[in-house]
């Protein structure tokens, strides 16, 4: 059933597109895959991280106002340097893209976590399906091609793309000098904004809302927080460290994101914790199973879900 009271309108956010164009002084004489490189290398700047994601749940009981819109995501990058999850991410730029005239639609991904975790975008030009995936760091448009598989750099990593024609699906993989990981496997099929909305709505309740995890890529290397695990990561290597001693100067660094800023998170997070102890919603140590196990990372897994 559709809660229409939810339904999201890209149409309704040009105060946000308009803002991303100000603060980004974006060329009004680029066109066609010119311009789509242009607007996908300035987001490239906006990181995968779950404290607004956090702080946002932790001051509405409504489901629907717990959602960043293009308004806030462009506002608190100004300010605070956030960036967001991947549903904030892929609704921003998929509002970004359609005032651009770019034929563009999100699609749901299944991670290993479990089925419509992730969400990302395809955008046709010229006929040809590309996908685009914020929320994987992956800011540069990748052709899918239903033959042989497609490599591609991402600069902290390579990128493979195949498609599996028995089961109609694309799988992603990245890989360095060392290793080879299946990332997750989608359709080339568009998902309507009400359900993208729920799935959204839904990922509020996801065990990944326990701890706080940031991402950004920067001169060739991905950089992967997770509570205090922190991980460097390019062609040639991973590098892990443990930043508790010094955890908002280093988050501060890295991601420019202020310390104040980090220490709301943190704290809203204890007061989501503690509410969802209160409900019987969490109980310490206990695994719950399909798409909510994702909280137990791995830290080679890179991002979390949603």
């Amino acid at each position: 059933m559709t809660d229409s009271g939810y339904i999201l309108r890209p149409a309704s956010h040009g105060d946000g597109v308009e803002a991303f164009r100000d603060f980004f002084r974006i060329a009004s004489r680029s066109r066609g895959k010119e311009l789509l490189q242009e607007i996908l290398r300035h987001y490239a700047g906006f990181p995968y991280e779950n404290l607004s994601k956090i702080i946002k749940h932790s001051q509405n009981a409504d489901p629907g106002l717990k959602m960043r819109l293009p308004e806030e995501v462009m506002e608190d990058h100004a300010r605070y340097r956030l960036g967001g999850t991947c549903f904030a991410l892929t609704f921003f730029l998929h509002t970004l893209l359609i005032h651009h005239g770019f034929d563009n639609y999100p699609v749901m991904a299944d991670m290993r976590y479990g089925p419509n975790t992730h969400s990302a975008l395809i955008v046709r030009l010229d006929g040809i399906p590309y996908l685009v995936d914020p929320g994987y760091l992956l800011n540069r448009p990748l052709e899918l091609v239903r033959g042989k598989p497609r490599f591609y750099d991402a600069g902290f990593s390579g990128v493979e793309l195949r498609y599996d024609p028995v089961n109609d699906v694309y799988e992603l993989y990245t890989f360095q000098k060392t290793e080879f990981k299946w990332r997750y496997r989608f359709r080339d099929q568009a998902v309507p904004l009400d359900e993208f909305a729920a799935l959204w709505r839904a990922s509020f309740s996801w065990n990944g809302m326990h701890g706080l995890v940031l991402s950004r890529t920067e001169r060739g290397r991905l950089v992967y927080v997770h509570k205090t695990f922190m991980r460097e990561t390019t062609f040639d290597g991973k590098k892990n460290m443990h930043i508790r001693q010094d955890y908002h100067r280093r988050i501060h660094e890295v991601f420019g994101i202020h310390p104040e800023r980090v220490e709301q998170a943190l704290a809203s997070l204890a007061l989501n914790m503690t509410r969802e102890r209160e409900q019987g919603l969490w109980v310490p140590g206990k695994k719950k199973e399909g798409a909510k196990t994702v909280s137990r990372i791995i830290p080679e897994a890179g991002l979390e879900a949603g």
